[in-house]
């Protein structure tokens, strides 16, 4: 009999009193049960932030040993985790957590004693240790050491582990969050968000909400939009391991098309221990550069705290930790920038984006009998973090990050072949719980001055992207979500069928998913929203002149969407071994997934959405030291908000008015609001979650000193995209084959979005990888390097206006958009997508040096992005629209509506993927130079200094938003990355 890891949380998540949650919560209860009598020893089972040790324990003539006791046990881990080897001598310790000293014993009568040090154990990775018992007395002990098995011999999957130890110790960026990890993980892009302060990470397509994150088995993203960096907030001290799966995730794992990340938090043990933390990184310690603008210089004082141990030893444990933030993000400002800022508004100094928050994590673990184990999990953090993009003139922005995350698990051993899990876990994740919280509303309309402007459509369009923003914002948003989470699995080990089975099955489910958004107005809900154009272009000194307000008549807050979502899966799998060296992994992952729009009591999407997988994994030595592996997935994507959508356009009606340069009216448009009426989408019944699919071979081997090595070939295709295109447009045919527009079939609104797949288009990576590591007491190396050359391959989508004016211009060579879908019009939609990009390298390298010195650094390199595909104007081409597709407006139901065909954007060059232009190559080093200072044997302080952007880069991760180019900002870079900066940390550690 072996124990698992299990944890006691010492009260209950808030429920909301929901009857039918709680009728679920019954059912799933009473098919836990079920699972726990019926079925039962895991080698695999839902993802964990928990680690494996098995193998096979023989004599000295290589034959199987049954019934040997087995005993793990580690100085960092409360309790002692048993086992026992079976009719074929396998045996196998599940649920272990993280650390780096675990012993493994084994005894057995007749035998000499076995006792294997220095064991590694990693969140969610599997290693193999076979034991070799000599025969003799059971008074004498055989010790064995050497290198530590870290390589996993029996999954397919794409996954890195990184340690608590090298993230604190690696200077990787001036926030030492938790997802530093993502910095330096395979297939990542990476880039400053430019008004968050923070980090956005896209792996290999996917964007930056398609992940799914984990504590302790829990999920803790948001519904709202899963971004992981922003509404989780986790600081190093409170990490014990970190997995990362990027690919060839099983069937356990939770539905996610980019990164499936395991966060292990540490547990107590029979000592108590702990540390504080004081990091201060003074302004002064910044460089600049950005020529003649500003640098986007840090300025942070975080004080981090940790302490655990023994409620009562060998019987319940804890760990707390927490975090005070207080940190200053400069704005970024090229010198372009700053001088249209400073001329437009004259009072204008530039500010940093100031955050001010808590982050909270506690946890505490019961063995309540020798087979059960319960943990409990609270994380909470909430983050005040004022997000001003480059062109506001005034601090107008703020926003409130965070919120809680609560969990139960229990994780059940009933017998050598049988191990359950169940969990109950809350999260309120979210942005802006009130406006309190975030500064209220403004009281003036929000001034967006461009250089120019021209017609288009009917309308007057400003040119490029805004100068600046003066004023306020014309509305600002409250958005709390919540996401309840229910799961539970089992595994049953067969020992003989054809070799041995582990077949594992559960389910995952995620009922009531709620994002609720309420939009307030400025300016009481008059004009809130004002565009002008320079007097002269030249000048801007000069001041500007309005061309357009828009009005939302008197409405100065409304509920502007209600999501809700229900998602419940189910999954099997089977991990055979036909014989010992060969591994494969066969599952069914269905997701039973409802959206719905609250407010308009309409269903946006009922759908099953089947996900096979299948992989293997070859041992090709006997020392488990060299492995193949090879898998085809599909998998589902991840739940969210924003991607699921509603039923409605959501807004209140809106009065767009355009004037001359004399003042007199040029045009004045009205967009209906949503009723429950005039909805403005219909959806398709068939409507489902978008997938990739994915083909992965690789070759991982451990070198002598525990170096590893892992090189792979990962091709995935983003499929069924959500898209929605506009139906209620007219469109008739000439006789001389052309097309023109001949008004709206319903005149009651300006469009009429069918919501679908996109079926059409997709994105496929080709990625090629190569990763070194080495985890060692002294020294941790982790390298990696990356090369992609993607594309886009299919055809327009219908009804976009790009292909019926320019059919031929579809290409696939270059940035073309957002995985993010739902781009309407090729023109003008969200082209951006930063994993357009063919090289990343990153590297990251701790050594503790004599004297007990410790030197480390960071050194990472990204090709740059693409600026999209380049368009202009036909006036610059010299054709101004004539008429070609139909008037430019038509007046429809005593309204002005836009002929969406007249448009005078068009694609520059021969296609889409001709001419663009690129950012520059985004490199940076970091260093840290360190001495820890030895109390007594367990007392320690450590002195860091942190240095950042050593050779003070000043490369742009983004160009000025716009691609047009006919306007003066076309080609302009903006978001420059951190100047060179320093930190300076003091940690004691007992």
């Amino acid at each position: 009999m072996y124990l698992q890891n299990v944890s006691l949380f010492p009260t209950i998540a808030k429920q909301h009193p929901r009857s039918s949650l709680f009728r679920i919560f019954r059912i799933v209860t009473l098919f836990a049960v079920f699972l726990a009598v019926q079925s039962s020893n895991t080698g695999f089972s839902q993802t964990s932030a928990d680690g494996t040790i098995h193998g096979r324990v023989v004599d000295s003539s290589g034959a199987a040993l049954v019934g040997v006791n087995i005993v793990a046990h580690s100085s960092a881990v409360g309790g002692t985790f048993k086992a026992s080897s079976d009719s074929e001598g396998n045996y196998r310790l599940t649920e272990l957590p993280a650390g780096t000293d675990y012993v493994v014993e084994a005894e057995a009568q007749g035998f000499e004693k076995f006792v294997r040090v220095g064991l590694v154990v990693r969140a969610g990775l599997n290693v193999a240790v076979d034991i070799a018992l000599k025969v003799g007395s059971q008074t004498q002990t055989v010790e064995v050491s050497g290198d530590a098995p870290v390589i996993d011999t029996q999954s397919a999957e794409q996954s890195v582990n990184l340690s608590g130890e090298l993230l604190r110790n690696v200077p990787i960026t001036g926030r030492h969050d938790w997802s530093d990890s993502l910095q330096i993980t395979p297939g990542i892009i990476s880039a400053s968000s430019d008004a968050q302060g923070g980090q956005t990470y896209f792996l290999r397509g996917s964007e930056n909400e398609n992940h799914a994150t984990l504590l302790d088995g829990m999920d803790i993203g948001s519904f709202e939009q899963n971004w992981p960096s922003n509404t989780i907030s986790i600081a190093n001290e409170s990490l014990g391991d970190i997995q990362i799966k990027t690919g060839a995730n099983d069937a356990s794992s939770p539905a996610a098309m980019g990164m499936v990340i395991n966060l292990a938090s540490p547990v107590g043990s029979d000592q108590y221990h702990g540390s504080l933390l004081y990091l201060i990184g003074p302004a002064s310690l910044n460089a600049n550069n950005v020529p003649g603008g500003n640098a986007a210089a840090s300025a942070s004082q975080q004080p981090d705290f940790s302490f655990g141990g023994p409620i009562k030893r060998q019987r319940a444990w804890f760990f707390v930790s927490g975090r005070y933030i207080h940190r200053d993000d400069g704005i970024s400002q090229t010198s372009t920038q700053d001088s249209y800022l400073q001329q437009i508004d004259p009072g204008f100094r530039p500010f940093p984006n100031e955050s001010r928050g808590f982050v909270f994590l506690g946890n505490s673990s019961v063995q309540l009998t020798e087979r059960h184990r319960l943990m409990g999990i609270v994380q909470y953090d909430s983050r005040k973090q004022n997000a001003n993009y480059q062109w506001y003139t005034t601090n107008i922005a703020t926003s409130q990050y965070g919120g809680g995350a609560y969990g139960l698990r229990l994780i059940s051993s009933w017998s050598p072949k049988l191990t359950t899990r169940f969990l109950v876990a809350y999260n309120d994740k979210g942005v802006n719980g009130s406006l309190a919280a975030i500064g209220g509303v403004g009281s003036k309309p929000e001034v967006d001055v461009y250089t120019t402007y021209s017609p288009s459509a009917g309308t007057l369009v400003g040119q490029g992207s805004s100068l600046a923003t003066l004023n306020n914002l014309s509305s600002v948003a409250l958005n709390p979500a919540r996401k309840p989470t229910i799961s539970g699995d089992a595994t049953y080990y067969i020992p003989r069928a054809w070799g041995t089975h582990e077949i594992g099955f559960g389910f995952y489910l995620q009922p009531h998913e709620m994002d609720k958004t309420t939009t307030y107005y400025a300016n009481k809900g008059g004009i809130v929203q004002e565009d002008a154009a320079l007097n002269n272009p030249n000048n801007p000194s000069q001041g500007y002149t309005i061309f357009h307000t828009q009005s939302v008549n008197g409405t100065s807050s409304f509920l502007s969407s209600y999501i809700g979502a229900n998602d419940y899966a189910w999954y099997v799998q089977d991990r055979w071994h036909p014989i010992t060296r060969l591994s494969i992994t066969a599952g069914l992952r269905p997701d039973w997934i409802s959206g719905r729009d609250l407010q308009f009591k309409v269903t946006t999407q009922h759908s099953w959405n089947y996900a096979p997988r299948v992989g293997g994994a070859y041992v090709l030595t006997r020392n488990q030291k060299n492995v193949i592996r090879a898998s085809w997935t599909k998998i589902t994507d991840i739940t969210n908000a924003s991607y699921l959508g509603t039923a409605a356009t959501s807004t209140v009606t809106k009065t767009d008015t355009y004037y001359n340069p004399n003042g007199t009216v040029f045009s004045q448009v009205v967009t209906p609001g949503s009723t429950s009426s005039l909805l403005g989408k219909t959806f398709d019944p068939a409507r489902h979650q978008g997938y990739v699919r994915e083909w992965l071979v690789g070759y991982r081997t451990q070198l002598p000193g525990e170096l590893v090595v892992d090189v792979s070939y990962v091709d995935r295709e983003y499929r069924d995209r959500p898209t929605q295109y506009d139906t209620n447009q007219i469109y008739t045919a000439t006789s001389n084959g052309g097309t023109v527009w001949s008004g709206l079939v319903n005149p009651a609104l300006n469009n009429t979005y069918y919501v679908t797949n996109n079926r059409w288009n997709w994105f496929v990576y080709q990625g090629y990888e190569i990763t070194v590591s080495k985890q060692t007491r002294k020294l941790q190396l982790f390298s990696t390097y990356t090369y992609s050359p993607d594309h886009l391959a299919g055809t327009f989508q219908p009804y976009d206006p790009t292909a019926i004016v320019e059919p031929t211009k579809f290409a696939n060579n270059a940035g073309l958009g957002s995985v993010r879908g739902n781009v309407i019009n090729d023109w003008t939609g969200d082209t951006r997508n930063r994993m357009w990009q063919r090289n990343q390298s990153r590297t990251g390298v701790t050594w503790r040096a004599p004297w007990n010195i410790r030197l480390s650094s960071t050194i990472t390199a990204q090709s740059g992005t693409p600026g999209g595909p380049v368009i202009t104007t036909l006036t610059a081409l010299g054709t101004p629209y004539a008429g070609q597709y139909g008037p430019a407006t038509l007046s429809v139901s005593g309204r002005t509506v836009s002929n969406p065909l007249a448009t005078t954007y068009r694609f520059k060059y021969a296609n889409r993927g001709v001419g663009q232009i690129w950012c520059p190559w985004l490199i940076q080093w970091n260093t840290l130079v360190g001495r820890e200072f030895r109390i007594t044997d367990r007392q320690t302080v450590e002195a860091d200094l942190n240095i950042y952007n050593i050779t003070n880069n000043g490369a742009a991760q983004q160009f000025v938003n716009g691609n047009n180019a006919a306007s003066s900002t076309f080609g302009s870079l903006q978001n420059v990355q951190l100047p060179r900066s320093a930190q300076i940390s003091l940690r004691y550690h007992f």
